[in-house]
């Protein structure tokens, strides 16, 4: 099959420069077959061939487990395994949004009749994703409307395996909406613009996957950095290898208040902190706000830690009773929608993770050999299971046996 003359792909890792790289569609290879494969979804549904593709990649993360949300730097890097959107534009009076996928028995056909569309992740199934893409670059409209679109989706990423594959699509639905709709965004703008989408499925995130998916570089991992966002790249071992295993046990973060419960309890622990600390506690959102607030080291903060917090579960009614607030109030400055029913936190064991996990990263940039970031990324491992009940009995025997 000859290659289309006038799509385009667009690659957020095949660019150095600060605008993801609009490529030639590719002569052979393995890309190839990818994307004729996804350009045929799209012409036997859509009876002609896509204006666009755009291909986004999972990632891994190396260290720095669970503490983007806290505010403090992590290291992951992207993965093959990837994404693709193949996309046109379609006239008004159609349908505003037709959505198809590769895998239609676990992801059927969804048809977004009309721009006045909400988004629910239980109804609209991995379509909610894409829309959280679509609704991100709508908000950044001011006198026009979006057009209206088909898209044809292919994914490589494992779903629930942790390494990014509802981001992955979110990312990827940012940019097919901006690039077809004529929007300039930096890979900087639309990583910060599409961790922000997540919110609309209720899921407080912290950033880390959306700015891999934008900013990864081809052969190194990144340290990220956040407000403002940062990266560095970071030059692994030339020797080193990294065996990503799945353990098949999937956790879809989105669909349960697990992921948010770990939010909402460093939230708390840090403002806990902050009230006994005698300084204004109801701004306070990130770990990295009270030790800002503070003006204390990481050591220092661990000592807070272990001063004002005790270990074991708190209550809804004890922590109100520490802040000097209603359950109403907590809920409205602490809490998010889908943790309001939660009556039991844990607060040091999961700020003590968050916190030693930030000492590590620190570690993890200066250590320059294979075991030392072997030890590093074993400790960090260990915490999680620990300290922030993040870890699966078949994760732990893949870290025994690696």
């Amino acid at each position: 099959m000859p290659g289309p003359g006038l799509m385009v792909l667009v690659d957020t890792v095949m660019s150095s420069t600060d605008l993801p790289q609009v490529v030639p569609y590719p002569e052979d290879g393995r890309s190839r077959v990818r994307l004729d494969a996804v350009r045929n979804l799209f012409k036997s549904k859509f009876g002609r061939d896509p204006e666009i593709f755009v291909r986004v990649p999972g990632r891994v993360n190396l260290i720095g487990e669970h503490v983007d949300y806290c505010g403090y730097s992590v290291c992951p890097m992207a993965i093959e395994q990837d994404i693709v959107f193949a996309a046109a534009s379609v006239p008004s009076d159609g349908p505003f949004l037709k959505l198809v996928n590769s895998q239609p028995q676990a992801y059927p056909d969804i048809t977004i009749p009309n721009k006045k569309y909400d988004i629910s992740l239980k109804r609209d199934g991995w379509a909610a994703y894409v829309l959280c893409g679509v609704k991100g670059v709508e908000g950044t409209m001011k006198d026009r409307p979006l057009v209206n679109m088909e898209i044809a989706v292919s994914g490589r990423v494992p779903p629930g395996s942790g390494l990014s594959s509802s981001s992955a699509l979110v990312c990827a639905s940012l940019l097919t909406t901006a690039h077809i709709n004529n929007i300039s965004f930096t890979k900087y703008e639309m990583a910060d613009l599409s961790a922000s989408c997540e919110r609309f499925i209720g899921l407080e995130g912290g950033g880390m996957d959306q700015a891999i998916a934008f900013l990864a570089s081809k052969g190194c991992a990144k340290h990220i950095e956040f407000n403002p966002l940062k990266t560095t790249d970071v030059k692994l071992p030339e020797n080193a290898v990294f065996v990503i295993g799945h353990s098949l046990v999937t956790k879809k973060k989105a669909e349960t208040s697990e992921y948010n419960t770990r939010v909402v309890e460093c939230r708390l622990a840090s403002q806990i902190i902050a009230k006994k600390s005698g300084i204004p506690w109801r701004s306070i959102r990130k770990v990295v706000d009270i030790q800002n607030d503070l003006s204390v080291t990481l050591h220092e903060l661990m000592a807070l830690i272990k001063q004002h917090l005790r270990t074991g579960t708190y209550s809804k009614s004890e922590i109100c009773e520490i802040l000097e607030v209603t359950e109403d109030e907590l809920g409205q400055i602490s809490l998010s929608q889908n943790t309001l029913n939660i009556q039991k936190f844990v607060l040091r064991e999961r700020v003590t993770h968050v916190v030693s996990e930030a000492h590590r990263v620190a570690s993890w940039l200066k250590e320059t050999t294979i075991d030392g970031l072997g030890a590093l990324m074993t400790a960090s491992h260990n915490s999680m299971a620990r300290d922030y009940d993040a870890s699966d009995p078949a994760c732990d025997r893949y870290e025994v046996i690696l």
